[in-house]
């Protein structure tokens, strides 16, 4: 793992063994949709489309008037047994034109888990895409059963790709994606190489084309992306020690992803990266901005491991953020077991629910082999946090 995305912490020492370790994936399975470990089996899920069975979390930190429910259908629909994706972590989600949602990971596990959902030995690949058509998940990456890497992929020998987050419009859908390169010294010696934008047609989510955007970046843009007034407003964490601060940048729709941007200097709109300005501190590396009823949103959690997550409002998209309220504090947390980068699914918002998921994961990196479950996302259902 790295201070910016914490990955799982033995990536590395997976890809020298991948000549020893098999794959077995399938690329369109409907699956098995059992509970996790971590939550009550409640039987098979209503469906994902909004409405979910009712399973109110007592209040465990948060604030009035917010109240909890998890989601279990979308719990369910991402505790896999095979034929696919069986695990990851960054958890984007876009709602693609003909209504089906798609979904981006990092590294990720396919193969198999087993009925007491452990997993045999199999390895990571850097990122999978994951088309949701109801109840049905089709992973996308590319080679073949037993053979399988990453769907997308630089150029540059040694490089990866990390997703970031993307946009549909039409028929083309557009994906920010982070390069990265390994620099030595262990699970912690990677560092950003490249923000890179693709571009794929739609329906079938076929790659046409990756082009550079930024090289060595020092803000990730691209972590959340808000479409707004004409815009695409691109969202991003600068590192600084143990804090992060949120930029921005924004450019056209008209142009998309690709074209010309700007960079928001504090007052205006600048042309250069090194005038952006620092809009709040404390994000994760992973987080959400979004508009509702003509206010503006920033879900986050805090510090490097922080299982609180929480919500800021602002009148502008730029910010201040501020009105700080306490939505959730991830019950996982514990020993090993840490939580990060939570994300809200704006596109599920269901009469006031707001879906939110994070990302579970573990220091001991043979936790996630003990049980699947400790690498994966949660989702939860926040209501109250518009009132």
């Amino acid at each position: 793992m790295n201070f910016f995305s914490l990955r799982p912490g033995v990536v590395f020492l997976f890809f020298a063994l991948a000549p020893l370790i098999t794959l077995e994936s399938c690329k369109n399975e409907e699956g098995d949709f059992t509970s996790g470990s971590f939550y009550p089996d409640l039987g098979e899920p209503s469906d994902t489309t909004g409405n979910d069975t009712t399973v109110v979390v007592e209040n465990g930190c948060w604030e009035e008037p917010i109240s909890i429910e998890r989601a279990e259908s979308f719990n369910a629909l991402f505790t896999r047994f095979g034929g696919g994706w069986t695990g990851g972590d960054a958890t984007y989600s876009i709602p693609l034109p003909d209504g089906r949602n798609l979904w981006l990971f990092g590294d990720t596990f396919l193969g198999t888990v087993k009925a007491d959902r452990s997993r045999p030995g199999t390895g990571l690949i850097n990122n999978t895409f994951v088309v949701q058509d109801g109840e049905q998940l089709t992973t996308l990456y590319t080679g073949s059963a037993g053979n399988a890497s990453a769907f997308v992929q630089p150029e540059e020998e040694g490089w990866w790709y990390w997703p970031g987050h993307g946009v549909a419009r039409n028929d083309t859908l557009q994906v920010v994606l982070f390069g990265f390169k390994n620099t030595g010294g262990g699970a912690w010696g990677f560092e950003y190489t490249s923000i890179d934008i693709a571009r794929f047609s739609l329906p079938d989510i076929r790659l046409l084309s990756i082009e550079r955007k930024v090289t060595a970046p020092t803000v990730n843009y691209g972590a959340c992306i808000m479409e707004e007034d004409g815009f695409y407003y691109l969202y991003g964490a600068e590192k600084n020690g143990l804090l992060k601060y949120l930029h921005l940048a924004r450019v056209p729709v008209s142009e998309g992803l690709q074209g010309e941007w700007a960079y928001y200097d504090g007052t205006g709109w600048a042309s250069g990266p090194g005038q952006s300005a620092r809009l709040f501190a404390n994000v994760s590396e992973q987080f959400s901005v979004f508009k509702h009823e003509g206010r503006f949103y920033l879900l986050t959690q805090h510090h490097i491991l922080g299982g609180e997550i929480y919500l800021y409002r602002s009148e502008a998209p730029f910010g201040p953020f501020a009105e700080k309220t306490l939505v959730y504090c991830t019950p996982e947390t514990e020993g090993n077991i840490f939580t990060y980068n939570a994300f809200a699914h704006t596109q599920f918002l269901d009469d006031g629910a707001l879906l939110v998921s994070y990302n579970v994961n573990s220091f001991n990196f043979s936790d996630l082999f003990t049980n699947a479950d400790n690498y994966r996302p949660y989702f939860v259902w926040v209501k109250g946090w518009d009132e």
